[in-house]
């Protein structure tokens, strides 16, 4: 973290703030604070050394700005779901989310700026997370019960997609809450890998093109708590939630999770449980393109994995069987995007309550990866021939390949693997309008 005293002369024209040698650009500001007749400008950098980024937070200070500059990034006051008065406050720091970047951005970012926007450190509950059933945990016996009682509360993410899920799982582990649970507000600063979440929720702002981290902070103090739909991904009996590098496998409880962004079965899922290891870890979102190039291309020069199933689709009150027996990808999304550019789902807008299917049938290397190219060309990849794309209220999958093994028979929810016993299935459904169980903060 850097702090300078601007002098009283500012120019700002062409979404940049100059004096001197000096500029800030329009996309790196979080927010501008005033004190009487003082001015504080938090700007954010973010750069990288091999596989790891760096941020460095800019705190300049100074007793005169432009209007139009002001007018564009002043924070008027905080957000009701920022009041500590009127909530309890968490900071959650998910430390084993994507390359481990949470820890240093709560410390080098995020805890100046609460402190620029008035909330001391007593304020707010940190919680740094121990294991991969922290947020769990945390929330069944924390959020839940205050949530129970009706009180407000408000949980600053720092995470991926997982934690919000983690979340949304540990308050559904024992059944629906009561009538006077009050939904806790989530505010997710994204730091996984693919963040398929916030970039489906959240759209550029119109003071230029803010990294994701900044884009975070904005909405953080400007955004606005909604209602978060989420899925049922219920299983067979002796379906087991794979862990530990699938080294662990575990009964679900009542042989479901919950999710708000994939339930995936074939080469999705595949390549998430595939790529989800120390070593692949380190290499961010990259971990899937190389994992992917194993799944499409196999060393023995054979086609990819053909996945034997039954898919049946439900909308409009009927029932169709996905005329095919054996697939390459299936995909049941609340979402259009699983990363920034990659498109999978371009129907589905931010909290829109539909449950849409991308699916298309065990094809060559080269012809699955032109679908994925296309997904990353706006979602054309729905316009194939070879790929289906349906809006519907359930989806349901009878596994059809044998053998003790589940490699073949990995679904994934939300990042997490669960393998199916031979014979086993897996359902897929929207929960109902008035079902949600957090609101998250999102762009007005």
């Amino acid at each position: 973290m850097t702090s300078s005293n601007g002098p009283p002369h500012f120019e700002y024209h062409d979404g940049a703030l100059s004096w001197g040698t000096t500029k800030l650009l329009d996309e790196n500001i979080i927010c501008v604070t005033t004190d009487h007749s003082q001015s504080t400008i938090f700007s954010l950098t973010a750069t990288e050394e091999g596989s790891q980024k760096q941020f460095e937070l800019q705190i300049t200070n100074t007793t005169s700005l432009p209007p139009e500059f002001l007018n564009r990034h002043l924070l008027k006051g905080l957000p009701a779901y920022l009041h500590p008065d009127d909530n309890v406050i968490h900071v959650l720091i998910s430390t084993l989310s994507g390359t481990g970047l949470a820890p240093s951005f709560f410390d080098d970012v995020l805890h100046p700026v609460l402190l620029g926007i008035g909330l001391l450190d007593s304020s707010y509950h940190v919680l740094r997370t121990e294991n991969t059933n922290s947020v769990a945990e945390f929330a069944k016996a924390t959020l839940l019960p205050a949530a129970a009682a009706g009180k407000k509360q408000t949980v600053l993410i720092l995470s991926g997609d997982g934690g919000l899920v983690d979340t949304v799982n540990g308050i559904l582990e024992e059944g629906n809450p009561p009538s006077t649970y009050r939904r806790p507000v989530l505010a997710q600063l994204p730091l996984g890998t693919g963040n398929a979440l916030f970039h489906s929720l959240h759209k550029p702002t119109s003071a230029g093109v803010p990294s994701l981290y900044i884009q975070g902070l904005r909405t953080l103090l400007h955004g606005t708590p909604r209602p978060l739909p989420i899925f049922r991904a219920t299983f067979s009996p002796s379906a087991r939630l794979l862990t530990n590098e699938a080294r662990t496998a575990s009964p679900l409880k009542n042989n479901t999770l919950y999710g708000a962004v994939v339930a995936s079965y074939g080469l999705h899922s595949t390549l998430v449980a595939d790529s989800d290891t120390t070593e692949y870890r380190k290499h961010g979102d990259k971990r899937f393109g190389l994992v992917a190039n194993d799944l499409l291309f196999p060393d023995d020069g054979t086609r990819p994995h053909a996945y034997l199933a039954e898919v049946v689709l439900s909308y409009d009150g009927h029932k169709d069987t996905v005329p095919r027996g054996e697939h390459g990808y299936v995909l049941a999304t609340l979402v259009s995007n699983l990363e920034k550019t990659f498109t999978i789902s371009p129907e589905s807008a931010p909290f829109d309550r539909a449950l849409r299917v991308v699916h298309f049938g065990a094809l060559s290397g080269e012809e699955t990866m032109e679908i994925m190219k296309a997904a990353y060309d706006d979602g054309k990849h729905v316009q194939s021939d070879e790929v289906g794309y349906e809006n519907v209220e359930s989806m349901r999958i009878n596994f059809k390949e044998s053998g003790e093994s589940w490699k073949w028979r990995r679904c994934c929810v939300d990042g997490s693997i669960v393998g199916v016993e031979e014979g086993g299935w897996m359902e897929v459904s929207l929960l109902g309008s008035g079902e949600e169980v957090v609101d998250v903060v999102a762009d007005p």
